[in-house]
C-alpha cells in the first residue's frame, strides 16, 4: 500500500509540528510547510541508521517537549497539547530540551541515543503518531532524495500475543532515529505511515548514501 506522508521545510522543522499522520483529511488547513504525498521517486537508500522506538498509553504522548508556543499561556499542565508529529534534533541544546511523558517506555535508550549522537555529523529525526494497542510501530526504511532530504517510512506489526490489548484503542508510539549526516546538509524531511512493511521499493538504488 502507499503509506501516507507528511513533510516539513527546514524553517518549519525548526520547531515540532503539531498534527495527525496517517488521515489525508487531517492535513487539510494545514501551513504549507506540510504536505500529504507519496514517498520520493527516486533517492538513496540509508542503512548506516540508529533507531529506538517509545510507546505510551492512551492519548498523552511519549515525548510532550519541547512544542510550539501556541500563545494561550498557560503553563499549569490542566490541557493536553496536540502530539508533535516531526521534529529533528540538531544540537546538544535541543537534545537537552527533549522531555519525556512518566509512562513512558524504553526512556532510557532514547536518552542513550540523544546523549551518543555526534551533532556536528549526525542529527535525530523524530517522529511520534498514533498506533493501535494490538501493533507496534517499525520504521521499515530510510532514503535520501535526490536534494539530500531525508524520508523514513514506517510500518506496524502485530505485538507478541501475550500482549494485552484492546482492538480498536489506541497507543502513542515515539521513534527516534540517529541519521549519519547533520541537520543542516538538507533542507527538509518526511515520513510515511503504512499499514504493512512492504520491500523497499525498487525504484530506489539501494545504495547507502551516508
Amino acid at each position: 500500500m502507499v503509506p501516507s506522508e507528511m513533510t516539513a521545510s527546514k524553517t518549519a522543522r525548526r520547531g515540532f509540528l503539531a498534527g495527525v499522520v496517517g488521515v489525508a483529511t487531517a492535513l487539510a488547513g494545514c501551513s504549507a510547510s506540510e504536505s500529504h504525498r507519496s514517498p520520493p521517486e527516486s533517492g538513496t537508500v540509508v542503512t548506516d541508521y540508529v533507531a529506538t522506538t517509545m510507546r505510551s498509553a492512551g492519548d498523552r504522548p511519549p515525548i510532550v517537549a519541547p512544542r510550539e508556543d501556541t500563545g494561550g499561556g498557560s503553563t499549569d499542565g490542566s490541557s493536553t497539547p496536540e502530539p508533535i508529529t516531526l521534529h529533528t534534533v540538531e544540537s546538544e541544546s535541543d537534545a537537552e530540551a527533549v522531555e519525556f511523558a512518566d509512562d513512558a517506555t524504553n526512556v532510557a535508550a532514547a536518552r542513550r541515543l540523544l546523549a551518543e549522537t555526534a551533532y556536528d555529523s549526525e542529527s535525530v529525526f523524530v517522529f511520534q503518531t498514533r498506533v493501535g494497542e494490538c501493533y507496534r510501530l517499525r520504521l521499515n526504511y530510510v532514503t535520501r532524495d535526490d536534494d539530500g532530504d531525508p524520508n523514513l517510512q514506517f510500518c506496524r506489526v502485530i505485538r507478541d500475543a501475550h500482549t494485552a490489548c484492546e482492538r480498536g484503542a489506541f497507543d502513542r508510539a515515539a521513534t527516534l532515529v540517529r541519521l549519519p549526516f547533520p541537520g543542516d546538509e538538507y533542507s527538509g524531511l518526511s515520513a510515511g505511515s503504512g499499514g504493512s512493511c512492504d520491500p523497499i521499493p525498487e525504484r530506489y538504488n539501494g545504495s547507502d548514501s551516508s
